[in-house]
């Protein structure tokens, strides 16, 4: 812990951990300068990209996580539009892109994560990841109701946007290795109800790989032929890569040392992201870390809003947990009495519940969690 606060506090990186460093830096009484840098045009939500954007169309600045009004009002100054290129930690700098060099007493990389892109998906203009506002414009403005769309990977990028394509009419063919994606996260209950949506919404499930995306070297706008494992292919307007990301590296950033240099590692979802910015500015300003709950998250599809907190999947168990089902609306994972996860499909209150329940160490009767007539909360109380 620092017996004093730094003078000022230079942020890079504008997503979730780097707005909710600044945010909580000033709500816990900071007064000195805090200048956040941000290489894209804005401190965009990512969550939306996949359903308001790519869906609705929805505006940069609809999703702005740090406005101009509210950068005013909390006295930061945002740098937009560059991107800081390397950290030099014994002289608490950054380079910038376009050459000029910052300095602050303190320095926070948030940097994030970016989208794995395999050699086989090839380097067409219209083989395209999601990750920021830009792609997903560029992503809808070749969707429709005449294109097909080939996406490659069924984890929660590559689910989320499949709902969004199809709700938005294209044909979509989503190809995965894995019969049930996402089971080593949210257990095979829950992972095989969420994959069969896709079916049941009219998406083209293909259990295998892409092993080539071949185009037309002499026509940008022609097809692509999308070569899969199993030997089929599939004629495409686009191609979507959704295989998952790796932590971005920044030059310089793993010299930063603690409480005057903080580098936030990526995280998978939203909340442990604003969380991590939460600590963060918990260490610069010599105070201890607030206590975490269980880690939750969420995802939507389909019009469904599907929320999960705790463990799903079992890790580190030997197989005594069981999964027990509430009418189509909820699973829980379950050793003996003990609740280790829970799912909700459309009903966020079990979930709040639940994760109560996991942080309390409550011993939960399975009947209570089977009957869905029966509140969470009575095992609060009991």
């Amino acid at each position: 812990m620092s017996i004093r606060e730094p003078g000022d506090v230079l942020i890079v990186g504008g997503g979730i951990a780097g707005v909710t460093t600044a945010t909580s830096l000033r709500e816990g009484g900071f007064h000195g300068g805090i200048t956040l840098v941000e290489a894209t045009p804005a401190c965009t939500d990512h969550p939306p990209l996949s359903k308001r954007a790519l869906v609705e169309g929805a505006t940069r600045g609809e999703l702005d996580l740090l406005t101009k009004e509210r950068a005013a009002a909390l006295n930061v100054e945002v740098v937009v539009g560059v991107e800081v290129v390397s950290v030099d930690a014994s002289a608490h700098t950054v380079l910038l892109a376009d050459g000029r060099v910052m300095t602050a007493e303190a320095i926070v990389v948030a940097v994030g994560a970016e989208p794995k892109h395999p050699v086989g998906y090839g380097d067409h203009p219209r083989v395209m990841t999601l990750r920021g506002y830009d792609d997903a414009m560029a992503i809808r403005a070749v969707a429709g109701a005449h294109s097909t769309v080939v996406v490659g990977g069924g984890g929660f990028i590559g689910a989320e946007a499949a709902a969004s394509l199809r709700e938005s009419g294209s044909r979509v063919v989503l190809v995965d290795p894995h019969e049930v994606p996402g089971s080593h996260v949210l257990g095979d209950t829950l992972a095989r109800w969420l994959h069969a949506m896709h079916s049941e919404q009219g998406v083209e499930v293909r259990h295998t790989r892409i092993d080539a995306v071949v185009s037309d070297a002499h026509d940008d706008n022609a097809p692509m032929q999308v070569a899969l494992g199993d030997g089929s292919t599939v004629a495409a307007d686009l191609v979507v890569v959704g295989v998952g990301v790796t932590p971005r590296v920044m030059p310089g950033a793993e010299r930063l040392v603690a409480p005057f240099g903080i580098s936030i590692e990526a995280s998978d979802h939203w909340d442990a992201a604003r969380l991590d910015g939460m600590d963060a500015a918990a260490l610069l300003l010599g105070t201890t870390p607030a206590l975490r709950g269980t880690p939750w998250f969420w995802t939507d599809r389909y019009g469904h809003h599907i929320e999960v907190v705790g463990d799903l999947a079992n890790a580190g168990l030997t197989g005594a947990a069981i999964d027990i089902i509430r009418a189509g609306t909820a699973v829980f994972r379950v050793d003996g009495d003990l609740l280790l996860g829970a799912a909700s499909i459309d009903d966020p209150m079990t979930v709040r519940a639940a994760r109560r329940i996991i942080d309390r160490g409550v011993r939960v009767d399975r009947d209570v969690l089977a009957d869905p007539s029966v509140s969470l909360r009575r095992m609060l109380r009991g």
